[in-house]
């Protein structure tokens, strides 16, 4: 016998969920294998930061470990994220802009991404000229790409 539900067959209903459950279920069991071999440097450091801040909130943000902490700052390391307290979606999805840069590139992530955002954020003189010429925070290239890959418009 057929399940009906308003007069039509359901059962092509929850078998599509039960499909589209188990891709979402593999993307994210791959995500996180290529993080943890592929993105191991980077991924590792970020389970450091992880355990530091283990009391913060935490939770899943598309096969990313996202946490809100007290900095004002953002930080993505691998397959972790780090917002601040109550973030809303555009610097999360910055974020997770980067940890699609770490699978993409590797190894080499940290070299070309988390040294140069790290130098361009922090260092007083990179501040200084950046605030000079009326930059942007998110106008380096590897900032724009994350931005781009997070499907974000941050300026």
């Amino acid at each position: 016998m057929l399940q009906r539900a308003a007069g039509r067959d359901v059962r092509p209903l929850f078998f599509l969920q039960s499909v589209m459950d188990r891709k979402k279920k593999i993307r994210r069991a791959g995500y996180t294998a290529v993080q943890w071999t592929w993105g191991l440097p980077q991924t590792l450091i970020g389970s450091v930061v992880f355990l530091a801040h283990r009391r913060d909130a935490h939770r899943d943000h598309k096969g990313a470990c996202l946490t809100e902490w007290s900095r004002d700052d953002g930080l993505s390391l691998g397959k972790f994220i780090f917002v601040p307290k109550g973030e809303k979606e555009p610097l999360i999805a910055h974020e997770y802009g980067h940890t699609l840069q770490s699978l993409i590139l590797g190894p080499a992530y940290l070299l070309l991404v988390g040294a140069p955002s790290f130098i361009w954020m922090r260092i007083p003189f990179f501040v200084r000229k950046r605030k000079k010429a009326g930059k942007s925070y998110y106008s380096p290239v590897f900032e724009k790409t994350a931005n781009r890959l997070g499907k974000t418009d941050l300026r």
